[in-house]
């Protein structure tokens, strides 16, 4: 019996509260480090480095330390790995999972009890993970050569070569890897290995060695010469000697895959090239096919009974499967996110507009459900660089002098013709004041969105960024830009001492930050007299935030630092390597946009409502006793379940999320008959 089910709907609202505020004292700061989700892609936006199949269960392993796993492909949930460390390869031995990664990462782990983290004390990257029987082997940077009888205890081998190894496979009672400037070697017991010819004398990176059943199969980098590019194909039954297989591919290639109707299968960037049994080899990514495999750059391949499944960038997963002998494979996308790049994101009173390439609108109100707008044919190439306005006018800029307009979010108006030609990116309001700035030192105002008047520069660099605060306005760009209006009409260029580019500023709290090229952060409260503060990173500062007394600056490369006063920063990080370019916060949430429809959320104030259990079912067959669970909360609401058989001692069980914009869960616990109690009571606690 559930304890929140079994008491009146009153009592049961005040109990649930009651057990939840004893954890729940109030927070006068920030919490690090901050949990951050994916809103776009969904359900994910990390690189896919390996993807395997085990038991019915999913498992990709990703950039950033994430492992996503999925039961049936369109529920995805994240594992705890215990590190922010790439994972570069995934692989089961001895019933348990192992997978490798950067820095010399080992995590060994099942479903069931998660993953333990090890360190090989390397600053090696673990790169291709492969295992026989009775023995684990993991190779990567610098010719790295580690075995494991256990998966637990690891001894590095000599490998007689220097190569960066890339991957390494089991097949035919042999291991077999491959990495940097044409290097295969094979070896019986993953101890001594011996090096194999590579036909022609290819010297190109091979990438990724697979068995599948019958022989192995390696993709590589393609040969440039002679007018000609080939991504290479190399194969063999035994991994001694090498077959050159000619699939018509143009680019690098990174992986291969079989089906045991005889399909082949090889992915890379941009490549998906398929030959059934006995036919040749056909572009799966070709428009002339009914249904063809997005452009994409894939890094893995997997052959199940009847489909293939390929992954790789932005989260990216697309299913093959054969409809008939006369179409042919069809290809499908598993999720239907958009993945533009994200150039700038803003908040109005209701909702969340992030602009982006190309003519990319999006609209959230929650900052977790986005909605692609419909903008004006007239800027269909247009690169959206910003976006911004008043609470009844929103402007989005770009490429060529682009400008369009709207009042609601969801019907945007060009404006024709553009007032220059030059790029736009700046948008600010000073007061009904709309005020734009760009290349050759733009700058542009309008009191209406649709009227607008060329204003006299002191300068002629781009001028990317432009704020009002209590002085004027401030716009910011190249070689170290700063110039300051008091009403947006006369412009007055300030000295600085920089010629790194000041991309963005903000006034935020009472005072304005300004952040750029190297990591560049300057403050400053009155526009003039600039302050230059130590940010700890040489990445590009793309945008700043300010939420719950904390400021935040996001760059290049997933970089995310906070500071409580603007001097002292601290590098937090996020859960993806890509750059981060706009920041947005509303209703204590905290939102970053960039490179391949990346948009990331953090509740950064604690919702300190309760999660309630709203239904609870029990049942039992011969062998398991089954509770589900019908959580209802807020979104993003991280909580634990914890069970009792008498209400006194209290047992922590599964950590659950509230992931979906709808702010509920349907959960199922299966117990086996032997382990569950006679009676248990349950609760949720809130985990902050």
């Amino acid at each position: 019996m559930s304890f929140c089910s079994f008491l009146s709907r009153s009592t049961r609202a005040a109990a649930c509260l009651f057990l939840l505020s004893l954890l729940t004292p109030a927070l006068h700061a920030v919490t690090f480090p901050l949990t951050w989700r994916w809103s776009n892609p969904k359900p994910h936006g990390n690189e896919i480095f390996d993807f395997i199949s085990t038991d019915g269960v999913f498992l990709e392993v990703c950039d950033r330390g994430r492992i996503y796993r999925s039961d049936n492909l369109t529920y995805w949930w994240p594992m705890d790995s215990h590190t922010t460390n790439a994972l570069r390869s995934i692989a089961i031995f001895q019933n348990q999972i192992l997978v490798a990664g950067e820095r010399g990462t080992i995590l060994r782990g099942d479903l069931v009890n998660g993953f333990t983290f090890t360190s090989l004390n390397t600053t090696n990257w673990l790169e291709g993970l492969a295992a026989s029987p009775s023995l684990a082997v993991t190779v990567g940077d610098n010719a790295a050569i580690y075995t494991s009888g256990n998966g637990v205890d690891w001894i590095p081998r000599v490998a007689g070569f220097t190569n960066w190894l890339r991957s390494v496979a089991f097949g035919n009672g042999t291991f077999v890897t491959v990495g940097e400037t044409g290097l295969i070697a094979t070896s019986a017991n993953g101890v001594a290995w011996q090096k194999r010819s590579v036909p022609l004398g290819l010297r190109v990176n091979l990438n990724k060695v697979t068995w599948l059943g019958d022989s192995f199969w390696i993709a590589g980098d393609a040969v440039r010469g002679g007018g000609q590019t080939q991504g290479i194909v190399l194969t063999s039954p035994t991994g001694a000697n090498w077959t050159l297989e000619i699939v018509g591919a143009t680019n690098d290639l990174f992986a291969a895959a079989g089906l045991s109707t005889g399909a082949r299968l090889v992915v890379g960037d941009g490549e998906v090239r398929l030959r059934e049994s006995g036919s040749l080899w056909l572009k799966e990514t070709a428009t002339s096919k009914a249904a063809p495999a997005p452009g994409a750059t894939y890094y893995n391949a997997l052959g199940l009974a009847d489909q293939f499944l390929i992954s790789g960038r932005a989260g990216r997963v697309v299913s093959g499967t054969k409809t008939n002998a006369v179409v042919g494979f069809k290809w499908t996308s598993l999720d239907d996110s958009f993945r533009p790049w994200f150039w700038d994101v803003t908040r109005t009173p209701s909702f969340f507009i992030a602009v982006g390439d190309p003519s990319t609108v999006m609209t959230s109100a929650d900052g977790i459900d986005w909605t692609l707008e419909l903008t004006p044919a007239s800027v269909a190439t247009s690169v959206f660089l910003g976006v911004g306005g008043t609470a009844n006018t929103f402007v989005a800029v770009g490429s060529q002098g682009s400008i369009i307009t709207s009042t609601d979010g969801a019907l945007w108006t060009a404006v024709e013709p553009p007032p220059v030609t030059n790029d736009l990116q700046g948008v600010g309001a000073l007061g009904d004041l709309l005020v734009v700035t760009g290349g050759g030192g733009s700058i542009l105002t309008s009191t209406d969105g649709t009227n607008w008047v060329k204003r006299a520069a002191p300068t002629t660099t781009f001028l990317s960024s432009v704020t009002a605060f209590p002085g004027g306005l401030v716009s910011v760009g190249d070689q170290g830009a700063i110039l300051t209006s008091p009403d947006g009409l006369a412009w007055t260029s300030r000295s600085l001492a920089t010629a790194n580019w000041i991309y963005r500023v903000r006034y935020l709290g009472d005072r304005l930050l300004a952040v750029g090229q190297n990591g560049t952060i300057l403050t400053s409260t009155d526009g003039i007299q600039w302050n230059s503060q130590t940010s700890g990173t040489e990445s590009w500062l793309n945008d700043v935030a300010f939420i719950d007394n904390t400021w935040f600056a996001a760059g290049n490369d997933g970089t995310v630092l906070a500071s409580t006063n603007t001097t002292d920063w601290l590098n937090i990080g996020t859960i993806t390597g890509k750059s981060l370019f706009g920041l947005a916060t509303a209703n204590g949430k905290l939102i970053a946009v960039g490179l391949e429809g990346t948009v990331l959320r953090s509740q950064i104030v604690p919702i300190l409502s309760p999660v309630n259990i709203q239904q609870y079912a029990h049942s039992v067959t011969n062998s398991t006793v089954n509770d589900l669970f019908f959580f209802t909360g807020q979104p993003d609401q991280t909580f634990q379940l914890e069970k009792s058989g008498e209400l006194t001692n209290w047992t922590t069980g599964s950590t659950l999320d509230l992931q979906d914009s709808s702010g509920t869960l349907l959960y199922l616990e299966v117990t086996g008959v032997g382990d569950a109690p006679p009676r248990r009571f349950f609760r949720t606690r809130l985990k902050l």
